[in-house]
């Protein structure tokens, strides 16, 4: 009877023990998170029901000059609800996004003119201040927190200010290239994980946790600048690096994506094509803990509580 006892008190705590410590991904779409983006080239325009979230970046013309209206800039804002959060035990949390389009192919990751594979573009990221905040179905680049409106004027420079922490960078995955031999996918997947992880990042969430804020925002760009300098690299500028948001409930198809084109015989096909993303499974998310709602808790405490009364009594 008392393995018996001791036994049924393991099962409830290892049942209990992920509800109180598990971490998991939280997503725009759970309590009052949102994802949206802003474009300097259409700066009262409000995106927040659109099923793209993206960033591009072109600056090849001077403020007052005509061909500053084709110059442009995006940013994403991506907002995550705190109730209930915690950092995972170990102290470090991690940003993911997944790819919405299949077009994201090694000329609009690496440096493919040089050539220079080593070069890859990707996304840079910021915390934004506590105490702001943002509504997805209000936002534009004129009023959303974190930047400058009308800063200089000049279509094509990020008008960031100090409201933004920097918070680190991520390249895109690798991607292969037949003609230049090097081994890998013909183009990131639909669905594909983007993943940012740095302490900057950790130290901002565990801020924002600590000082109670109910909600925390990530904005992000793609890399590089777009300024002349990058020119050379053609596929780079003005390309829209898209991401999944909550509104794009179910992912594009995505049926010749190639894991490696350097074999001509493995199969085709994005193992997320057509996915459903109608609970946030591949929406902006940020990996934390959900302490349990009081009732939950107590529930689990309760059943251990109990148990261990009655491996007493016994």
């Amino acid at each position: 009877m008392r393995c018996t006892r001791l036994f049924s008190l393991f099962l409830a705590g290892a049942f209990c023990a992920p509800a109180l410590s598990a971490s998991i991904w939280v997503p725009t779409n759970y309590g009052n998170g949102a994802d949206a983006e802003v474009r300097e080239s259409a700066p009262t325009q409000n995106r927040g029901t659109s099923t793209e979230i993206a960033s591009r970046i072109k600056n090849t013309a001077p403020q007052g000059d005509p061909g500053d209206g084709g110059d442009r800039n995006s940013l994403i804002y991506v907002k995550i609800d705190l109730t209930n959060a915690q950092m995972p035990g170990d102290g470090k949390t991690a940003f993911r996004m997944t790819y919405r389009n299949n077009n994201m192919t090694s000329a609009r990751v690496m440096d493919l003119q040089t050539p220079n594979p080593a070069l890859r573009t990707g996304m840079a990221f910021y915390g934004l201040a506590s105490g702001q905040t943002w509504d997805e179905s209000t936002i534009t680049y004129a009023n959303a927190p974190g930047i400058n409106f009308p800063g200089d004027a000049n279509v094509g420079t990020r008008d960031l200010n100090s409201d933004l922490t920097f918070l680190g960078t991520k390249s895109f995955s690798d991607v292969g290239d037949a003609g230049l031999g090097i081994a890998g996918s013909n183009w990131n997947p639909v669905g594909g994980e983007f993943k940012f992880e740095s302490a900057a990042l950790d130290a901002f969430v565990q801020a924002a946790i600590d000082n109670g804020d109910s909600e925390v925002t990530i904005v992000s760009h793609v890399l590089h600048s777009g300024d002349p300098v990058f020119s050379y690299l053609t596929q780079w500028i003005n390309f829209n690096y898209l991401f999944n948001p909550k509104e794009q409930v179910t992912l594009n198809a995505d049926p010749n994506f190639d894991a490696d084109v350097l074999d001509a015989n493995n199969a085709l096909g994005s193992p997320w094509s057509s996915a459903d993303n109608s609970t946030g499974a591949f929406s902006p998310a940020l990996l934390l803990v959900q302490v349990p709602e009081p009732t939950a808790a107590l529930l689990c405490l309760g059943a251990l509580a109990g148990l261990a009364g009655a491996r007493r009594r016994g």
